[in-house]
C-alpha cells in the first residue's frame, strides 16, 4: 500500500531562507477545486517576505508557500463544487487569491475585499498561514477561480491579479476622460494602473521612478507619455518633504507638464505618495495604491489647501471578469511585462533576481508544464 501523497513547493522559513521540499497533498473540500499551478507571478509582497521574513506586520512564524498572482489547470473538485459550478476538470483558470466569510455585511454588499475575515493566498496575515500557488496541488474556493479563454496563456493569467488592482485602483479614481494622470512607479502595478487609466480615458500619462530603463520600457510600450527619473534620495540635510516637494516643481517647471488630476502612487515610498500631492491640480485625487511602511508622514496641509482627496485600495472585488476580457480581447497586451521566467525548482534564484532589479526586469514568473 502507498504512503501518504506528497508534492513538491517552495517553502519560506525566514529571510531569504526558501526550500523546495515535499508537502502533503490534500484532498479539495466540498466548495474547493484542487489546481495544478502552471504560472505564478512575483509581487512586491512576496518580495517582502523573501527579503525580511515579514511583509509589514505580516511575520513568517512558520514555514510559508509564497505565491498569489496564479493560473493554473484544475486536476481535482471537490463534491459540492462539481455540483455548483461548472469548473470541470481540465480547464484552465485563474486564481483571485481571496478567501472572504462570504457571509457579513461586506460580503453582501460585494465589497468582500474589505470583509474583516478575509484570509489571502500565500500569506503570514492569518494564523495558520494561507499557503500560495508556488506548488504542484494549490486547493482554492470553487467560487474564485475564472476560466480562461483559449488565447490567454498561463503566464498572461497570471497577470490577471495584478492587473485586477490596477482596474480596482483605477474605479476608485473615478476618473474622466480627458483628465491627465501621474503615476509614481513603473513597475508592473504602475504599468497596468497607466495602461488602465488610458483605457478609461485619461488624455495624458507621466510616469515617475528611480529606474531609467523601467521609464524606457513604459514610454517605448505605449504606457507613458512623457517621464522623469528622481534620484534615490535628496540632497545632503534636505528633509524627506522638501525633496518631495523639489521633485515636484521641477516636474511642474517642465515645458508643457501641468499638475495631474489623477494619481496613482504605486511604490509604497512616502516621498512618492508627498511628489503625487504637490502634483496634484487643484481638487484632483491621489490613490494610495502601493504599500509601505504602515505609518508615513503625508503633506496633509497641501492637500487640505488644494482640496486633495487621498484614497485607499485594498486589493480588489469584482474585477476578475474585466481583467479576463481586456486580455482575451486585445484591449491591452500584457505578454511584454513578462521579462524573466523561471521554474519552480528555481524559485529562490527567481527571487533573489527579483531582489537585485537587474535593468531590464520588470515581472518574473515562474512556470511548470
Amino acid at each position: 500500500m502507498g504512503g501518504p501523497k506528497t508534492h513538491k513547493a517552495a517553502v519560506l522559513y525566514g529571510a531569504q531562507d526558501i526550500r523546495i521540499e515535499d508537502v502533503p497533498t490534500t484532498d479539495p473540500l466540498p466548495h474547493e477545486v484542487q489546481i495544478a499551478p502552471r504560472a505564478t507571478g512575483i509581487c512586491g509582497t512576496d518580495l517582502h517576505y523573501y527579503q525580511n521574513g515579514r511583509n509589514g506586520a505580516f511575520v513568517v512564524e512558520e514555514p510559508l508557500v509564497l505565491g498569489h498572482e496564479a493560473a493554473g489547470e484544475v486536476i481535482a473538485l471537490g463534491a459540492d463544487a462539481a455540483k455548483t459550478t461548472d469548473i470541470k476538470v481540465g480547464d484552465r483558470v485563474a486564481i483571485e487569491p481571496q478567501w472572504p466569510c462570504s457571509a457579513c455585511v461586506l460580503c453582501r454588499k460585494g465589497k468582500y475585499n474589505l470583509c474583516q475575515n478575509l484570509m489571502f493566498s500565500g500569506s503570514a496575515s492569518s494564523k495558520p498561514p494561507m499557503q500560495g500557488s508556488l506548488q504542484q496541488a494549490y486547493n482554492h474556493p470553487a467560487a474564485f477561480v475564472y476560466r480562461l479563454p483559449d488565447n490567454v496563456g498561463f503566464a498572461e493569467g497570471a497577470m490577471v491579479e495584478p492587473l485586477s488592482v490596477a482596474i480596482h485602483s483605477v474605479r476608485r479614481s473615478a476618473i474622466e476622460a480627458g483628465q491627465s494622470v501621474l503615476v509614481t512607479g513603473a513597475g508592473a502595478i504602475g504599468l497596468f494602473c497607466a495602461a488602465v487609466a488610458r483605457i478609461s480615458g485619461a488624455a495624458v500619462v507621466t510616469m515617475i521612478d528611480i529606474d531609467q530603463s523601467r521609464l524606457d520600457f513604459a514610454e517605448r510600450h505605449g504606457y507613458a507619455d512623457r517621464t522623469m527619473i528622481i534620484p534615490l534620495g535628496g540632497n545632503a540635510g534636505e528633509s524627506k518633504a522638501d525633496f518631495a516637494t523639489r521633485m515636484a516643481n521641477e516636474s511642474l517647471e517642465r515645458e508643457g507638464w501641468s499638475a495631474a488630476d489623477i494619481s496613482f502612487e504605486c511604490t509604497g515610498v512616502e516621498v512618492c505618495a508627498n511628489i503625487c500631492i504637490n502634483s496634484a491640480a487643484p481638487g484632483g485625487k491621489v490613490v494610495i495604491v502601493g504599500m509601505g511602511a504602515p505609518q508615513q508622514s503625508l503633506s496633509v496641509f497641501t492637500a487640505a489647501r488644494k482640496e486633495v482627496d487621498i484614497l485607499n485600495v485594498w486589493r480588489y472585488a469584482n474585477t476578475f471578469e474585466a481583467a479576463i476580457k481586456l486580455v482575451s480581447t486585445g484591449g491591452l497586451n500584457i505578454k511584454p511585462l513578462i521579462t524573466h521566467t523561471f521554474r519552480l525548482e528555481n524559485a529562490g534564484q527567481c527571487l533573489k533576481t527579483v531582489m537585485e532589479r537587474p535593468p531590464g526586469l520588470v515581472k518574473s514568473v515562474i512556470v511548470s508544464e
